[in-house]
């Protein structure tokens, strides 16, 4: 809900009902789904339900499939996801594979395909207003040894902390709170982004906490400091979790960031990922 354009009784009943209904417990955010390629109706309602309340959810497959990609694919379309991004690691209905390459070219900035940690992001924050990645998908075919635990943060609930302590989140708003420089390499223009913005009144972030190839408004950056404060200090509203294989989450493109990890010599962390420009809602 936009503080700036409701009264401030409105705003209060949302964030506190927000905040009152969070849970970081996975049993809270989990569905078991029998068969990926025919979910039941039940499954499904538990899934729309918990993302539309946490704007996350995990879900676990609970026996083989043949075909897993294939499979993968046929849930998304069943919940609703579509229209997806297609890069050039992905395959040609936008299903990209997550793992560790050795060699990477220059022009590759924003791919993390590595094994170090990743700062707390949005996917996409680099994409211009015409390619917004509104929801994704993670699928967990095979788990690093040691380390890669995934953290998760609801982006509405970043904004409404925000808001408690704050008030000039109108400086996260701005239409260029950030840069994007222009990518000789790859062709691309330089790109201005809001940190906060509202699509089809539904709260949008696009957001990274890395330190290379953004550039900060000097309006943003005293509000964008004490946002990544918020994020860092809030431990309270992290969901944090390794997958195990088989699982995986489904999320309307919240923050999230990922820890170090290393692999075994002949088992490699490999995740699926599908990126979607339709948000995920009943």
């Amino acid at each position: 809900m936009n503080i700036l354009e409701n009264t401030r009784t409105n705003y209060k009943r949302w964030a506190d009902k927000k905040l009152e209904g969070f849970s970081n417990k996975l049993d809270d955010l989990i569905v078991e789904i029998n068969n990926p390629n025919s979910i039941s109706k039940s499954e499904k309602n538990i899934i729309l339900k918990t993302i539309n309340q946490h704007n996350i959810v995990f879900f676990q497959i609970n026996k083989g499939t043949i075909n897993l990609k294939s499979s993968i694919k046929t849930l998304a379309s069943q919940i609703g996801l579509g229209n997806y991004e297609i890069d050039s690691k992905s395959d040609n209905d936008g299903l990209t594979e997550i793992k560790i390459h050795n060699s990477m070219k220059p022009s590759a900035e924003y791919i993390p395909y590595t094994d170090k940690q990743l700062n707390w992001h949005t996917d996409g924050y680099y994409n211009n207003e015409n390619n917004l990645i509104l929801s994704w998908l993670l699928f967990c075919k095979s788990q690093s040894e040691n380390g890669g635990m995934n953290k998760y943060m609801d982006h509405e609930i970043a904004y409404i902390l925000f808001n408690k302590s704050f008030d000039n989140i109108g400086d996260l708003m701005l239409h260029n709170a950030y840069r994007i420089p222009e990518n000789e390499l790859t062709g691309r223009k330089a790109i201005d982004n809001a940190i906060f913005s509202f699509i089809k009144n539904k709260l949008y972030m696009k957001f990274s906490m890395r330190e290379k190839n953004i550039i900060w408004n000097d309006k943003s950056k005293a509000a964008t400091n004490n946002l990544k404060d918020i994020i860092n200090s809030s431990e309270k509203y992290h969901i944090s979790h390794k997958f195990s294989e088989g699982q995986g989450v489904i999320t309307n493109n919240i923050i999230h960031m990922r820890t170090s990890f290393t692999n075994l010599e002949k088992k490699n962390r490999l995740l699926y990922r599908l990126r979607s420009k339709k948000r995920m809602e009943t």
